[in-house]
C-alpha cells in the first residue's frame, strides 16, 4: 500500500484539497478537483480513488448525488485542522449563492478588515535588511513625529531585527544619535546611504532579548458565564493564559489590546481581559520606555 512519503507533491496537494473540503465543506465531486486544480474528469476520479484507498474510512460516496461526503470518522491525514488557518484561507474567497430572482451570484465567505498600507520603498529596505544581515550599521534618511524634530534628519543604525506590531514595520536598531536601542518605522525611512561598521552587537539589546510573562485573566466584571467563555476561547489554563512577549515589544502588545485604556473607557465585555500581573507589566513597560 502506498504510504504519505511515497505520493508526490502534485498529488499530496490534490489530497490536501479533497480533505480539505470534506472536512470544511462536508464534500465535493469530481467538479471541484477539475476546476480547481484544471484536472481531467478521468484524472479527477483516479486522484479520488486513491485518496480512498489511503483513507477509506473518509469519505462515503452518494451516487444519486455524485458527490462525496464527509464520513462521520473522518479523520486528516493530509491537512491540519486549525480554524485560524482555514478562516485566514477563505478571506476572498467565494462560492455559489442563489438569489431570490434565481441568478448565481459569488459571494465571499469571509471578509478581513481592510487597513491602510504602509508603503515600504524595498531600495530603502534592502540595505537595512542586509546590515540586519552581516551586522554592519547605516546612515537613514528618518522621518520622526516629534515636535522637537518634525524634518527628516540623517542619521546612523545599527540594525539587527525586525518587528511587526500587527499594524507596522519596525526595525529595532541601535541608534549611535542617542546611544541606545530603539525602534525606528520602516515606512518613514526615506532613504539610505554609508553602510560602514556596527556600533553595537544585538546582544546588547537586553530590552529586546529578554521576555516578559504576561498573565492574562478574564476581566472579573464579566458574569462567571462570561468569564467561563472567555477561558475557553482563549484556551486558557485554570483561567490563566500566560503570553511571552519581547520587552522591547510591551508597548505595542500593551496598546493593541488596549490594555493602557480598557479600564478606565470601556464597557467589561469591550475588554474581556485584563493583567493578573499589572503592577509587573507596568514596571517591565516602564523599563522597556526608557
Amino acid at each position: 500500500m502506498e504510504t504519505v512519503k511515497d505520493i508526490k507533491w502534485a498529488a499530496e496537494q490534490r489530497f490536501q484539497f479533497i480533505e480539505h473540503q470534506a472536512f470544511w465543506c462536508g464534500g465535493l465531486n469530481r467538479s471541484d478537483l477539475t476546476s480547481h486544480f484544471g484536472l481531467s474528469v478521468p484524472q479527477a476520479s483516479k486522484d479520488l480513488a486513491a485518496y480512498q484507498a489511503l483513507h477509506p474510512e473518509n469519505l462515503t460516496y452518494d451516487p444519486s448525488k455524485r458527490r462525496y461526503f464527509r464520513s462521520a470518522g473522518f479523520k486528516a491525514g493530509f491537512i491540519t485542522l486549525d480554524s485560524d488557518e482555514f478562516l485566514r484561507a477563505s478571506v476572498g474567497q467565494a462560492i455559489d449563492s442563489n438569489p431570490a430572482d434565481g441568478a448565481i451570484e459569488r459571494q465571499p465567505i469571509a471578509e478581513g478588515l481592510p487597513f491602510p498600507h504602509r508603503k515600504i520603498d524595498p531600495y530603502v529596505l534592502q540595505p537595512i535588511a542586509q546590515c540586519v544581515s552581516e551586522g554592519r550599521s547605516v546612515e537613514i534618511k528618518y522621518v520622526s513625529m516629534s515636535t522637537n524634530r518634525p524634518d527628516a534628519m540623517w542619521r546612523r543604525i545599527t540594525p539587527h531585527a525586525f518587528g511587526h506590531d500587527g499594524l507596522r514595520w519596525h526595525v529595532r536598531a541601535f541608534c549611535h544619535t542617542s546611544e541606545k536601542f530603539k525602534d525606528f518605522i520602516v515606512s518613514r525611512c526615506l532613504d539610505t546611504r554609508h553602510v560602514d561598521i556596527a556600533g553595537a552587537t544585538p546582544s546588547l539589546d537586553e530590552t529586546w532579548n529578554s521576555l516578559f510573562q504576561v498573565v492574562l485573566v478574564p476581566n472579573p466584571l464579566l458574569s462567571e458565564q462570561q468569564q467561563q467563555i472567555i477561558t475557553g476561547e482563549y484556551g486558557m489554563i485554570d483561567g490563566i493564559l500566560t503570553i511571552s512577549v519581547r520587552r522591547a515589544m510591551l508597548y505595542y502588545f500593551n496598546k493593541r489590546l488596549r490594555l493602557d485604556a480598557a479600564p478606565w473607557l470601556d464597557e467589561p465585555h469591550e475588554s474581556p481581559l485584563v493583567v493578573k500581573n499589572r503592577d509587573d507589566f507596568i514596571a517591565a513597560l516602564a523599563g522597556a520606555m526608557k
